[in-house]
């Protein structure tokens, strides 16, 4: 293994039991069993993944919350304590510097989650601009260690290992608790389509205590799971969930030229903010009066073949954008893909060729979720 690549709190237990690969970055768990096996643990019972690759920034101080509504695209005005929301960071042009989670913590004081990849960029960003505010940014990541829990049965195995009744915790939640012993900050979020919990185990060091700590608890949770059915999975699950549930992924669907507008996340932008974010006038004006260059859309496979990144789609013979993400949807059985196409070029339920390796295949336009736990339930085999 690449020794220039980060590890997490979890590394040494993933190389003893799974298949480790470099991820933006870091040395990850791409599975353990199957990708297929850990994809369905997730629809079907619940399944566990280390997430401790992605940065944790506290952001605390008399001028948290205005510092936070000038870089981000949600109303932060409106967001209570315990409460969560996603959100996107902008840059001056609209282009989505990174998509994040924002959880308030405190009355100054908030928990900002951002993408693996962009931990150094998004870091050197809040400390450029909360220099100009009563704000003091702390990097955590190192020593808050981050474990997601998702699936039908994820509640249960949360509430055998919580010290209180979390029943009642909605959705975009986020409260400070104790499980198996941990104090924890548990954050009812995810990023497979399946209900679950987002888990934030507070101290734990990078160091040997740490380390120790942290693997106490991923395998505690594995054992008071383990009559649910609970399954480690790694990145190749996390990757086919996120893609059934139409979620978009940073450097896919996301990135510095791709305004959130374009990208289709309308429920992590609004407008009447005050003061108003950076990048604002630029969705502002893609909202209100277009001039989107781009527009996501959701392709579903009518022939064989699996789409991929960057495969062409057509219309009539004319090429009118790529696949952003694609590959097959273990629960539909079928190929299905995200893709940016020409604004006003297809509509839902038109049917438009993907170029599979010189083969054109037939997709239908559709509209995302892919999968959607209300409609399919947790009733899949594997």
């Amino acid at each position: 293994m690449n020794d220039t690549l980060k590890r997490t709190h979890l590394y040494d237990w993933h190389v003893k039991h799974g298949d480790v690969t470099p991820f933006a970055g870091w040395s990850m768990p791409v599975r353990y069993t199957s990708i297929r096996e850990e994809h369905m643990t997730v629809r079907n019972s619940v399944g566990i993944f280390d997430t401790s690759h992605m940065s944790r920034f506290i952001i605390k101080g008399p001028q948290a919350q205005v510092f936070l509504q000038t870089l981000t695209t949600n109303n932060v005005n409106k967001l209570k304590v315990n409460g969560g929301q996603y959100t996107t960071c902008l840059n001056e042009h609209g282009g989505i510097h990174d998509d994040l989670t924002l959880y308030r913590v405190g009355e100054d004081e908030y928990i900002w989650i951002t993408n693996a990849s962009n931990g150094p960029k998004i870091h050197d960003h809040l400390m450029k601009h909360s220099s100009n505010f009563e704000v003091e940014v702390i990097d955590k990541s190192r020593e808050i260690t981050m474990i997601a829990v998702q699936g039908p049965k994820a509640l249960q195995l949360i509430q055998k290992t919580a010290d209180r009744d979390i029943g009642e915790y909605s959705r975009f939640s986020c409260y400070r608790v104790r499980l198996a012993g941990y104090d924890c900050y548990l954050c009812r979020t995810g990023y497979t389509g399946e209900d679950g919990v987002e888990i934030l185990v507070i101290d734990t060091p990078f160091n040997d205590e740490g380390k120790e700590k942290a693997i106490s608890f991923w395998e505690e949770l594995l054992k008071q799971g383990e009559e649910l059915g609970v399954k480690p999975c790694g990145l190749g699950a996390r990757d086919s969930t996120r893609l059934e549930a139409g979620f978009v992924l940073y450097g896919h669907e996301l990135d510095e030229n791709t305004s959130p507008i374009e990208a289709r996340i309308p429920y992590a932008v609004k407008f009447k903010v005050e003061p108003h974010y950076i990048g604002y006038e630029v969705v502002r004006h893609h909202k209100t009066e277009g001039g989107i260059k781009k527009t996501r859309i959701g392709l579903e496979m009518i022939d064989r073949g699996i789409p991929r990144e960057n495969y062409p789609v057509l219309l009539t013979g004319e090429h009118i954008g790529k696949v952003s993400s694609g590959g097959l949807a273990p629960t539909l059985n079928k190929g299905i893909a995200l893709a940016f196409v020409k604004p006003e070029t297809v509509n839902t339920g038109d049917i438009v060729e993907i170029d599979i390796k010189g083969r054109m295949r037939k997709a239908e336009v559709v509209n995302w979720p892919f999968y959607d736990p209300a409609v399919y339930g947790a009733s899949r085999t594997q």
